[in-house]
């Protein structure tokens, strides 16, 4: 087992990381806790040596369901965010991952056909090297001696080829002189890395820096988070950072529309809010540079989500999540959907494409007319060249104008056919409306969406005055489908119109729920009842507690 003992010990047990995990929203079992994980350690470590073990004669050891557990968790970092211990539980989580892997019980079945063609194809899709940049746009030009290093990154290369084509398209508006490492840009291994299958990670690392400094480039812009991460902060514990200096997109951009090299030429009329990647925001503190580029953009307006930043819920499909837990992963980037839709946003900007792919996924599992895009192809729009205005042609006087009121034009002189940088000095520049000229390239319906009323429903209110008052919840929690779950002191809040549904009060009490019932005519805008709900909240908390200690 590896030194992490000191993490071990540092655990009180207190369960704040229970309440922001989100693969215990998905299995509701103490075990894919991280408390429970710990828990569960602490007693490998000791290897049968504790009393209870003795006493009964049982050796602990490394079960499959402890493996599936330790794998059931998107490496989002919300419960190193919270935890009072201070214990860096992302590195704590990859490092026992690895530790899985060396002892011969893991990886999952995904996670190792993963690992295997990052090693046969230097990308994770199965997908051929030689393809690999296959989507640079034809019409930028690729410079033998760039002042930056566009990463495509793999799903950026071979599945969501919209986003680094966009990425690349604005960065050569600003007049950025840049290449990519083509079919000598290998995987940045962030999925094997997470998974605990590093073999391919020196190599790779040692491949992509060499690469890199090879081209005497000064900076390496990447629009992938998780390459990001990867490249500026990871590549160091296995080979060396590159000589570059490493950007996300975002950071980079953000630079040059402060130096006005990058100008925002059109308006983006809809109401957007921004989704911060786990990779970006608290893994590598990257916040404001996205909110900055956005609250820049004319005839926008911008909205948070009620978990943003620090505590921004994550899309679900980190930490090879995705790959081996796919319908988790979705139904996780389909609350973070519902959480753009409360606060009534059109647009759901983010700053992966990892992220696009799965809350795409998400918005489409519940059927939500919430538009997901990366900000690199909003930019794409709002940076697209300003078409001019068409100059009217003045007509000819056949004979000389009669007195007017306003002053008298001279007839117009017979002109020669104009170039197009006369008539760009002569025209005005025109506004292009958000549905006409500045549609994605890739996709002539990008925008083709209905704006969404936004959400005043009683449960909404409810859950945003409980909120406001330090409380965390659930929507539709459990096997009973509780509307409303407070999960930590099980209170179960229900919302009827005519009569409450009792069939199964009587199951939930038994399990120690205490059940609130408001009726939606008397809910104005939930502060009332949230008072309620709190004093409840405190009151079960005592009871579970006095339980607990009756029962030990």
């Amino acid at each position: 087992m590896p030194r992490i003992q000191r993490e071990m010990t540092a655990c009180v047990q207190c369960g704040y990381c229970i309440d922001v995990c989100e693969a215990h929203d998905q299995t509701p079992w103490e075990s894919v806790t991280p408390r429970g994980k710990i828990y569960y350690l602490t007693q490998l470590d000791k290897r049968g040596a504790g009393a209870m073990d003795k006493l009964l004669g049982r050796d602990v050891s490394v079960s499959p369901e402890f493996v599936d557990a330790i794998y059931k968790c998107t490496g989002c970092g919300n419960c190193e965010a919270v935890c009072h211990a201070n214990i860096h539980l992302v590195e704590f989580w990859e490092k026992i991952r690895a530790w899985l892997v060396a002892e011969g019980v893991a990886p999952l079945s995904a996670h190792k056909k993963l690992a295997e063609s990052i090693g046969e194809n230097r990308n994770p899709y199965g997908e051929s090297p030689t393809k690999r940049d296959a989507w640079w746009p034809a019409e930028v030009e690729r410079c033998s001696v760039p002042d930056v290093i566009f990463f495509a990154g793999c799903t950026g290369s071979y599945r969501m080829q919209g986003i680094a084509q966009a990425g690349v398209r604005v960065l050569d508006r600003a007049g950025v002189r840049m290449n990519c490492l083509g079919e000598e840009e290998y995987c940045c291994t962030s999925p094997a890395i997470r998974t605990g299958t590093l073999r391919h990670t020196a190599p790779s690392a040692e491949a992509v820096v060499n690469k890199a400094d090879a081209m005497g480039a000064k900076d390496m812009v990447m629009t992938c988070s998780g390459c990001y991460k990867t490249v500026s902060h990871d590549f160091g514990n296995f080979f060396a950072k590159p000589g570059q200096n490493v950007y996300h997109f975002t950071q980079y951009v953000d630079r040059l529309i402060s130096q006005r090299k990058l100008p925002l030429n059109h308006e983006f009329k809809a109401k957007v809010t921004y989704h911060d990647p786990c990779h970006l925001g608290r893994h590598a503190g990257v916040f404001e540079e996205p909110r900055n580029i956005l609250k820049k953009i004319k005839g926008m307006e911008f909205v948070e989500m009620y978990r943003h930043g620090m505590n921004s819920r994550c899309c679900g499909a980190g930490g090879g999540y995705k790959s081996q837990f796919n319908d988790f992963a979705v139904n996780v980037a389909a609350e973070r959907i519902r959480d753009a839709e409360e606060v009534g946003a059109e647009v759901l900007i983010t700053s992966c494409p990892f992220c696009v792919l799965n809350l795409t996924a998400g918005a489409k599992k519940i059927g939500s007319n919430i538009k997901v895009m990366d900000i690199s192809q909003l930019l794409l729009q709002v940076t697209a060249p300003a078409e001019p205005k068409p100059v009217e042609e003045k007509k000819a006087a056949a004979e000389p104008a009669k007195a007017r009121e306003e002053p008298k034009t001279a007839p117009a002189e017979e002109r020669k056919p104009e170039t197009p940088a006369d008539r760009a000095s002569d025209q005005v520049a025109d506004t292009p409306a958000l549905s006409e000229e500045i549609i994605l390239e890739e996709d002539p319906e990008e925008m083709d969406f209905e704006p969404i009323e936004f959400d005043e429903g009683p449960e909404t209110l409810l859950r945003r005055a409980a909120w406001n008052k330090g409380l965390r919840c659930r929507k539709n929690y459990g096997p009973f489908n509780i509307e409303i779950a407070f999960v930590k002191s099980k209170v179960a809040v229900c919302v009827y119109k005519d009569e409450p549904d009792t069939a199964h009060d009587a199951e939930l009490e038994n399990e120690g729920w205490m059940l609130l019932k408001f009726k939606e005519s008397d809910i104005t805008d939930g502060e009332e009842q949230a008072v309620q709900i709190r004093a409840a909240v405190k009151e079960n908390l005592r009871n579970l507690k006095k339980a607990a200690k009756k029962r030990m």
